[in-house]
C-alpha cells in the first residue's frame, strides 16, 4: 500500500512539473494594501524587447503566460498603478508589488480611496481587498469579525439588528455547525475571499431564512499545484494547538481539493456560584466553585472534486468527515453544600457526502447525506454535607441520518425583470437513548429512548427588478410544511428588499424578512443531564421552533459611513434559563418557549483614516430589548432593558510587511429571561508579520487582556436569588504560523451542519 501511494504521488509530481513547464506563473499585489491586483496587463518580451505574449491578472492577482522562455522581461501595466518592468529567469516569478499612482494637478495631489462597501441588489457588499481591518486578518474568520456590525462570542457571529445570523458560501447554505464553520473560516486565507455580502433578508434560493453573511470565494481555472501548511498555538490556562495541511490541484477544467487537520484542544472554565435557595419556606445558602475541564483531539478530513463544463456550468462532489475518538469532560465541584465529580467520555463521528450541479441555463440542483454517531458514558459522585450521597452511571447515544435535496431555477424576463422558483426537501431520523445504572441516593433519573422523524418541505417563487434610475426591488414568498412526531405546521414566509442609489455617495437599503429557528433534537427529549449534585439540564418535549420577523433600513454615505435602524420580533422565542426549583433543592436549566422577544434600535458605523499608518472604524449600537414569558415555571416575566455597545478597531501599519492592531469593546448590562447580565469590556492587541517573499506569515494576538470579557450574572426575581461569576481564564494568547507553497490560496469549502445534533 505504501509503495503504491509513493508511486502515485511521484506520478502526480512529475505530471505537474510537465504541465508547469509550459507556463510562467506570477502574482501581483498592491504595495500599500498587500491585496491582489485584478485586470493588470502583463506583456512578455524577450531580453531584446521582442514581443512574445500577453496575459491579464485574475481576481486573485495571479497571471499565467503559456509562451515559456528561459530568460525574459515582463512589463506590467495598470491604469491605477505605476508601470513596472521585471527581468526574470524560470517558470515561477516572485511576487510583484505595484505602486499606486498619484495624480498631480497644479500642486494638488489627489489620492483616490477605494470604497469598501456598497449597496447592491438589496444587500451590503464589502470588498475585503480594500477594507481597512482585513490587513491584520490572517484568515477569513478574523476578516468577518472585523466587518462593521459583526460581533463574535465564542465562535458565534452576530449581526447588529438581526435575531440570528447564518453564514453561507458562494450563495448556498453551508452544512456546518457553529464550531465547524469557525474552524473552516480560520483555515481559509483572507485573500481567497472575493467579497462578503451582508443580507438582512436572504433570497429564497439560498434555502435559509433571515440575516445572512454570504462569503464569495475566488475561482480559478489555471493549471497549478498549490499547498499550505499551518501551525497554531494557544494558551488559555492550558496549552493547546494543532496543525493542518492541504493541497489543491487544478488541471484545465478539473479541480481536486484535499484537507486534513488535527487539533489538540484543552480548555478550563471556572464558575463561582452563590444560590439563596428557598424551599418549603426555608432558605438554603449554597456556595460552590466549579471547574470545567475538557480535553480531546479533533480530526477533520475533506476531499472535493469539481469539474467545470464552462464558466456557467459545473458539477462538484465532496466528502467531509469529523472524528473525535475520545473526549473527556470533567466537572469538579466544591462548596458548603456538596463535593462532587462528574466525568463524561464522548466518542463522535460524522460523515457527509454532497453533490451539486449548476447549469448554464439557470438550473441549480443538489443534495447531500449526513450520518452522525455519538456515544456517551457519564458517571457522577456527589457527597453532601449532611452525609448523604448521590451516585450513578449513565450511558447515552445519538444516531442521526439526514437526507436533503433542492432544485432552483431562474429566468431573465423583459424590462430587467427576473423570475425565480424552486423547492427543497429534507428528511431526518434521530434516534436517542439514555440509560441509568447503579443509581444511589435521592436523585432524579429517567431512562429514555426515542425515534424522531422530521420532514421539511419548502417551495418558493421570487421576482426582482433593476431599473436604470438606480433602484432595485425584490419580493418572494416561501411556503413550508414542517412535521416532527405529532407536530404539523404549514407556514408562509414573505421576504422583500428595496435599494436605491441616488448617487455613489447616497445609497438606501430597506429589507423585510422572516426566519424560523428549530431547537436541537436532544433539547426536545424528556432527558435530564446532571451537571453536578446541584445543577441539572432538562430537555423540553414539545419545544416549538421560534419565528422571527425583522425590518431593517440602512443609509450608506460615500460608500463608507453607515447609519441603520432595525426592529425584530421573535415569537415562541426559546433560550436556556436557570430556575431554582420549589419542589427540590436543585438548580434547573431548561429551554422554554416565551411569548416573544423584541428588539428595536439603531447602529452607526464611522470609519476614519490618518495618512498611510492608521485605519480605524468605530461602531455604536443602541437598542431596547423586551422579553415576555407567561409560562416560565411558576414565575412569569415581562422585562425591558436599554443596551449600548461600542467597538473601536484600529490597525497600525508600520511597513509593508508589519502591522499592529488594537481593538476595544464595551457593552452595558443586558437581560436574558430572569437573568441580569452585567457590563463587560475587553481589549485585544495583535501583530502580523509577513516575510520570505510573503510565503510565511506569523501572527500573534492577545484577547481580553484584562480578563473582563465575560460578564457576571445574577437573578433577583420573584424570590429567585442567584449569583454567577465566570470571568476567569478568558485571556488567551494565540500564535499562528503559515507557509504557502506554489502560490497556494485555499478554496472555499462546504462543511456539515450538526448544530442540532449532540448533547
Amino acid at each position: 500500500m505504501v509503495r503504491r501511494l509513493t508511486v502515485f504521488l511521484l506520478f502526480v509530481f512529475v505530471f505537474i512539473r510537465v504541465i508547469e513547464a509550459q507556463s510562467i506563473i506570477g502574482t501581483l499585489l498592491d504595495d500599500d494594501t498587500q491585496q491582489p491586483i485584478e485586470g493588470a496587463t502583463i506583456l512578455l518580451q524577450a531580453v531584446d524587447s521582442v514581443y512574445i505574449g500577453t496575459s491579464v491578472s485574475g481576481t486573485d492577482g495571479v497571471f499565467i503566460l503559456n509562451n515559456y522562455v528561459k530568460e525574459y522581461c515582463l512589463v506590467i501595466q495598470h491604469f491605477s498603478y505605476q508601470t513596472k518592468r521585471v527581468l526574470n529567469k524560470g517558470m515561477i516569478v516572485d511576487t510583484i508589488r505595484l505602486i499606486p499612482k498619484d495624480y498631480v494637478l497644479d500642486e494638488i495631489v489627489i489620492k483616490s480611496g477605494r470604497p469598501f462597501v456598497r449597496v447592491k441588489d438589496g444587500h451590503l457588499e464589502y470588498n475585503l481587498s480594500v477594507f481597512p481591518g482585513s490587513r491584520m486578518a490572517t484568515n477569513a474568520y478574523e476578516a468577518l469579525v472585523k466587518l462593521p456590525g459583526i460581533q463574535e462570542n465564542k465562535g458565534v457571529l452576530a449581526l447588529a439588528g438581526a435575531e440570528k445570523l447564518t453564514i453561507i458560501l458562494n450563495g448556498k447554505p453551508s452544512t456546518m455547525n457553529v464550531g465547524q464553520i469557525e474552524t473552516f473560516l480560520r483555515n481559509t486565507p483572507v485573500n481567497r475571499v472575493e467579497k462578503v455580502e451582508v443580507m438582512y433578508s436572504a433570497p429564497p434560493e439560498y434555502h435559509v431564512k433571515g440575516a445572512v453573511l454570504n462569503v464569495v470565494m475566488k475561482r480559478s481555472d489555471n493549471y497549478f499545484f498549490q499547498g499550505e501548511i499551518c501551525g497554531d498555538y494557544k494558551n488559555q490556562y492550558f496549552n493547546s494547538g494543532g496543525m493542518n495541511g492541504n493541497f489543491r490541484l487544478s488541471i484545465s477544467k478539473a479541480i481536486l481539493d484535499v484537507m486534513y487537520s488535527a487539533e489538540n484542544n484543552k480548555s478550563m472554565e471556572y464558575m463561582d456560584l452563590y444560590s439563596k435557595h428557598t424551599l418549603l419556606g426555608q432558605i438554603y445558602n449554597i456556595e460552590q466553585d466549579e471547574q470545567l475541564r475538557s480535553k480531546y483531539w479533533n480530526h477533520n478530513l475533506r476531499t472535493a472534486f469539481e469539474y467545470d463544463f464552462n464558466e456557467e456550468s459545473h458539477v462538484s462532489i465532496s466528502y467531509t468527515g469529523n472524528y473525535v475518538p475520545f473526549r473527556h469532560n470533567n466537572s469538579l465541584t466544591t462548596g458548603n453544600y456538596q463535593i462532587g465529580n462528574v466525568d463524561k467520555y464522548i466518542n463522535t463521528r460524522m460523515h457527509n457526502v454532497t453533490v451539486r450541479y449548476k447549469s448554464e441555463f439557470g438550473l441549480d440542483i443538489g443534495g447531500d447525506y449526513t450520518y452522525y454517531h455519538s456515544d456517551n458514558n457519564q458517571n457522577l459522585r456527589a457527597n453532601f454535607q449532611n452525609g448523604e450521597q448521590d451516585y450513578f452511571d449513565m450511558k447515552s447515544g445519538q444516531r442521526v441520518d439526514r437526507y436533503s435535496i433542492y432544485a432552483d431555477q431562474k429566468h431573465r424576463l423583459t424590462r430587467n425583470w427576473e423570475l425565480g422558483y424552486g423547492a427543497s426537501f429534507q428528511f431526518v431520523r434521530d434516534k436517542d437513548f439514555q440509560i441509568y445504572n447503579q443509581v444511589v441516593g435521592d436523585i432524579y433519573t429517567q431512562n429514555t429512548s426515542s425515534d424522531l422523524k422530521e420532514t421539511t418541505t419548502n417551495f418558493y417563487v421570487s421576482m426582482n427588478k433593476k431599473s436604470k434610475t438606480g433602484a432595485s426591488f425584490f419580493v418572494s414568498a416561501t411556503g413550508e410544511y414542517y412535521t416532527i412526531s405529532n407536530y404539523h405546521k404549514w407556514a408562509i414566509y414573505p421576504q422583500a428588499s428595496f435599494s436605491y442609489s441616488r448617487s455613489l455617495s447616497h445609497m438606501f437599503q430597506l429589507s423585510l424578512s422572516t426566519n424560523k429557528t428549530y431547537p436541537s433534537y436532544w433539547n426536545m427529549q424528556s432527558s435530564v443531564n446532571h451537571l453536578n449534585g446541584y445543577t441539572e439540564l432538562h430537555g423540553t418535549p414539545g419545544l416549538k421552533p421560534m419565528t422571527a420577523y425583522s425590518l431593517n433600513g440602512n443609509y450608506v454615505l460615500k460608500q463608507k459611513y453607515i447609519f441603520g435602524m432595525f426592529f425584530v420580533h421573535s415569537s415562541d422565542y426559546f433560550t436556556q434559563t436557570a430556575y431554582q426549583s420549589t419542589k427540590r433543592l436543585v438548580l434547573i436549566y431548561k429551554n422554554t418557549n416565551w411569548n416573544y422577544m423584541r428588539l428595536w434600535g439603531m447602529n452607526v458605523i464611522l470609519p476614519f483614516k490618518s495618512g498611510n499608518w492608521l485605519d480605524s472604524h468605530f461602531t455604536l449600537t443602541t437598542m431596547q430589548m423586551r422579553q415576555r414569558c407567561d409560562n416560565f415555571f411558576d414565575i412569569p416575566f415581562d422585562r425591558k432593558k436599554w443596551i449600548f455597545n461600542a467597538v473601536l478597531d484600529n490597525t497600525f501599519k508600520v511597513s509593508r510587511e508589519l502591522s499592529f492592531e488594537l481593538i476595544g469593546n464595551v457593552q452595558t448590562p443586558v437581560i436574558q429571561g430572569t437573568f441580569d447580565i452585567g457590563m463587560c469590556y475587553d481589549l485585544a492587541i495583535g501583530m502580523k508579520w509577513s516575510f520570505a517573499k510573503d510565503k510565511i506569515t506569523l501572527s500573534v494576538r492577545c484577547n481580553d487582556i484584562f480578563n473582563t470579557g465575560v460578564p457576571k450574572m445574577k437573578v433577583r426575581f420573584a424570590g429567585q436569588y442567584l449569583n454567577m461569576n465566570g470571568d476567569y481564564y478568558s485571556r488567551s494568547v494565540t500564535i499562528h504560523l503559515a507557509y504557502r507553497f506554489g502560490g497556494y490560496k485555499k478554496r472555499g469549502i462546504k462543511s456539515v451542519d450538526t448544530s442540532r445534533f449532540g448533547f
